[in-house]
């Protein structure tokens, strides 16, 4: 066992922090209207605070649901043995080999991951659906990790602006 090649990932308040920070223009948008509604009971703040929470919203609605979906969640990959196994709240909820997955799809909201001149906050959130050859899914989101580092396995991907997890 000394000498296997083992890829361990945890759900990382890093990576969920990450996502948030680069929200950050919205969260202040948003304080900056409603504060400036309050101060001059202007319209115009009222629409600016709406205008940026109708946006930021959606992002934490799905913050909420990525972050249910990965903590307490560990991915160990194997590649000396060929084996993939994904513990929930420390018990094995599932273990198999590289030769039982059908496919991986990446749901994405960019095609781009990394260009985000033109996103939105619910643009950051992606997951990555592994598929078994048996029809069963596996989960796991950014606050993960993007990749898993498999070869040789069927990659896909799907566009889609608003990627709740559908199981």
């Amino acid at each position: 066992m000394g000498n296997d090649f083992i890829l361990e990932f945890d759900f990382d308040k890093r990576n969920e922090w990450k996502i948030l920070r680069k929200s950050i223009l919205f969260y202040i948008g948003t304080l900056f209207g409603f504060l400036y509604f309050f101060i001059t009971r202007g319209k115009l703040g009222l629409y600016l605070g709406f205008g940026f929470l109708l946006v930021t919203i959606p992002q934490l609605v799905l913050h909420f649901q990525y972050r249910l979906n990965d903590r307490n969640k560990k991915i160990t990959v194997n590649h000396s043995q060929l084996t993939v196994r994904v513990d929930k709240n420390g018990k094995t909820e599932k273990e198999f080999q590289f030769k039982e997955i059908d496919k991986i799809v990446r749901h994405k909201s960019q095609n781009n991951e990394n260009n985000m001149t033109y996103a939105l906050p619910p643009f950051f959130y992606n997951y990555t659906e592994i598929i078994l050859v048996d029809g069963q899914k596996i989960i796991f989101t950014d606050f993960l990790t993007k990749t898993l580092g498999l070869k040789d396995v069927e990659t896909s991907e799907k566009l889609s602006l608003f990627n709740l997890i559908r199981n």
